[in-house]
């Protein structure tokens, strides 16, 4: 249909270049081979668009080819769209900005219904109800939104019915207010932000006439001053200022008359309950054109808590300078980079600067390298990357004073967030006295060590988490265990040395007080805050049964804390046994004299001997005693008789056991024979003895005997034997 409208376009166009100026719609027909009805349709829309004019003639009406540009041609310009419509609703003319909306051309539409362009798919159903219920003379205006390529645009169509070149028709313009619609919409946003703003801010918002008079006070009035707001309009400012105040602004001394632009930053102002509060103001003069000041316009901001607060602020700031300065330790406060990898000074103490000689300008000019040494450069590395780690570090270091020389420093480093930086506190102390202290303890212990090696006694000590620190000499050679393999061992270690268990030692009773310790002890005596006890054991080495004796005591520090226990042993096996025969001996020598005496008073022999091999077999502690009588001249009965005290029962009586020998023939004999022919007394392990003699006393489990011979009188003889 495009290919055939611009055709007849053309041929009608080409009619006018064959040599008459001026045709008529006959001529044009006959000329361009198109019906009549066909041309004169053309020809309204060639004169619209401003190719052709037509003039009339009488009642003929000529056509020319148009010189000048018609006012279509110029509303072409517009950025408007505009279209032409006829009485029936056909286009007749449509601008470029028309054309481009719908991507199309003039001859393409021209003289097609609104219909068949489907506007009411582009510009939707109400505007072209619009266009339909237009009347003559009536102008009508409808909105149209426009949804293409994900962009929505607003265009506000204008319909006016008008006579358009001598010819009634419909004019519709169509405006894009989308970017007016939006400028509008955030002109009435902004005016209900600011209306929401004026009204909700906290702060207040006065403004006043040149000679002080209120004129608007917003809704904020009363929550800061207890005043209503038609409370204070038409009232002086002058009359709620603190009268100290005022003077601040107004002009002169003796002039009463407020200058309002000498307005205070901040003043104290009377609320309704009398109370002062201070405001912090920002004004502004509203000038005329002519430069003249019309009104004031302020912002009041309540700064009374903001005050207090300060003068709080202002009093603890001078409290923690007071203890910054006056602290016994040297404070450094460091700012960090954001990778903790550099470090400014930011503040120091007073002592910080005196122990390092510089002044305070100076030391914050300085940076870490210049008062860590170089030989601890490393050592400091590593203290930054566990800082990095933990936000935190405990460290000795040396650092380097103004004269060049090295003081050594406990630092206690901490990293926080000072206003969104992050900055380090460390607390660093002089430490050099410590170290003298320290040097001299560890020259104390190198020669308690010394003393220790040398002692002729065991002596091991305990730190006071129970790991042995020290193992002598002495202590090796009784317990087999060397030094390197003792040291630093807990959990009751040095015990399994010389107990064969892993047990509390007496030094373990110094650190714990636990009483039940004790009870592994003998003869356990406390004196303040040593103790000695003695106890018996199995020899490490030789695992014979010897004796200890044990004495323990606390070592003290400098602050009088128990950091240790010295525990020393000595051998005391030869007089302990030396002790036990003693005291065999005497209970012997006790028992003996009282069998003498009691053989002396007692009418019967027999009960006098009983009691006697009682007392002798509790005193000597062996399994039985026996008195044993010889049979009279050559019988071969040996044993007339015996009496026997039984350890296991503790009773004393006539009985008959091993020793019950009868001789078979004189060339048997046995150990019992001898001691009453030879007349001595014999001692002897049983393994020792005679087949004979071992096949009486084996089954029975004696061990060992001891034979004394007793001679009563001169054919009598007693046996006393002791059996173990």
């Amino acid at each position: 249909m495009d290919s055939g409208s611009s055709k007849i376009n053309q041929d009608i166009l080409t009619t006018f270049t064959l040599g008459k100026k001026s045709l008529s719609i006959s001529d044009i027909s006959r000329l361009s081979g198109h019906h009549r009805h066909t041309v004169a349709r053309y020809l309204d829309n060639l004169v619209s668009s401003g190719k052709l004019e037509m003039r009339q003639h009488g009642q003929k009406k000529k056509y020319y080819l148009s010189d000048i540009q018609p006012e279509s041609s110029i509303l072409n310009f517009s950025p408007h769209m505009l279209i032409i419509l006829n009485i029936d609703l056909t286009i007749r003319w449509a601008n470029d900005s028309f054309l481009r909306m719908i991507n199309t051309t003039i001859e393409a539409i021209s003289n097609l219904s609104i219909e068949a362009l489907h506007l009411d798919d582009l510009f939707g159903p109400d505007l072209v109800a619009a266009i339909r219920m237009i009347r003559t003379g009536e102008t009508r205006s409808e909105e149209a939104r426009i949804e293409r390529e994900d962009k929505v645009t607003l265009y506000l169509f204008t319909i006016s019915s008008v006579s358009f070149q001598e010819r009634p028709a419909l004019v519709i313009t169509g405006e894009d207010v989308t970017e007016k619609r939006a400028l509008q919409e955030a002109i009435r946003t902004s005016e209900s932000n600011l209306r929401l703003i004026t009204e909700s801010v906290h702060d207040m918002i006065i403004r006043w006439e040149t000679d002080g008079t209120i004129s608007y006070v917003s809704p904020a009035c009363e929550l800061l001053t207890g005043y209503v707001s038609q409370e204070l309009m038409e009232k002086k400012i002058s009359e709620f200022i603190h009268p100290e105040d005022l003077p601040r602004f107004q002009n002169g001394n003796h002039e009463q008359t407020v200058n309002w632009s000498r307005l205070p930053s901040s003043f104290r102002f009377r609320t309704l309950k009398g109370k002062w509060i201070w405001f912090e103001t920002t004004t502004t003069p509203r000038l005329s054109e002519s430069g003249e000041i019309l009104d004031y316009i302020s912002v009041w901001r309540d700064i009374t808590a903001w005050l207090e607060a300060e003068t709080k602020l202002a009093l603890s700031e001078e409290k923690y300078r007071r203890l910054f300065e006056g602290a016994k330790d040297a404070i450094i406060l460091m700012e960090l980079t954001e990778n903790l990898n550099h470090a400014r000074f930011r503040e120091v103490n007073n002592l910080t600067c005196q122990m390092t000689g510089y002044t305070y300008q100076e030391f914050l000019t300085l940076s870490l390298s210049d008062i860590i040494p170089s030989s601890m450069q490393d050592f400091f590395q590593e203290v930054v990357e566990t800082f990095r780690q933990n936000e935190q570090a405990f460290f000795e270091i040396d650092l380097v004073r103004k004269d060049k020389s090295t003081l050594p420093v406990e630092v206690n480093a901490h990293l926080f967030y000072l206003q969104g930086k992050p900055v380090v506190l460390a607390i660093t102390r002089d430490i050099t006295e410590r170290r003298k202290t320290e040097a001299a303890i560890k020259e104390a212990h190198q020669r308690l060590e010394d003393i220790l090696e040398f002692l002729p006694d065991p002596v091991f000590v305990l730190d006071a988490q129970g790991e042995v620190t020290a193992w002598n000499r002495a202590m090796e050679e009784l317990t087999g265990t060397r030094k390197n393999d003792i040291i630093g061992k807990p959990d009751y270690a040095c015990a399994m040395s010389f107990y064969h268990q892993k047990r509390p030692v007496l030094a373990d009773y110094i650190l714990s007080r636990d009483e039940s310790i004790l009870f592994r002890y003998n003869n356990t005596d406390i004196d303040g805050d040593k103790i000695t006890a003695d106890v018996q054991t199995l020899h490490p080495v030789t695992k014979n049964r010897i004796w200890l004796w044990i004495k323990a005591a606390p070592i003290y520090n400098l602050q009088g804390e128990i950091i240790g226990i010295i525990e020393t042993l000595r051998d005391i096996s030869e007089r302990k046994i030396m002790e036990l025969e003693i005291r065999k001996q005497n209970a012997i020598f006790e028992a003996v004299s009282r069998a003498a005496s009691d053989i002396l008073q007692s009418k019967s022999f027999e009960d006098a001997a009983l009691r006697t091999i009682g007392l002798i077999g509790e005193a000597t502690s062996v399994g039985k005693v026996c008195l044993l009588e010889k049979a009279p001249g050559s019988s071969l009965q040996l044993i007339k008789s015996e009496l026997e005290w039984d350890a296991k029962t503790g009773v004393a009586g006539r009985t008959r056991s091993p020793f019950s020998l009868r001789i078979k023939s004189e060339k048997d004999t046995s150990i019992i024979q001898s001691v009453f022919s030879e007349e001595k007394p014999v001692y002897s392990m049983v393994k020792d003895l005679s087949e004979e003699d071992r096949r009486v006393l084996e089954p029975y489990g004696v061990k060992s005997i001891l034979l004394v011979p007793i001679r009563i009188r001169k054919d009598i003889w007693l046996g006393g034997s002791r059996v173990s």
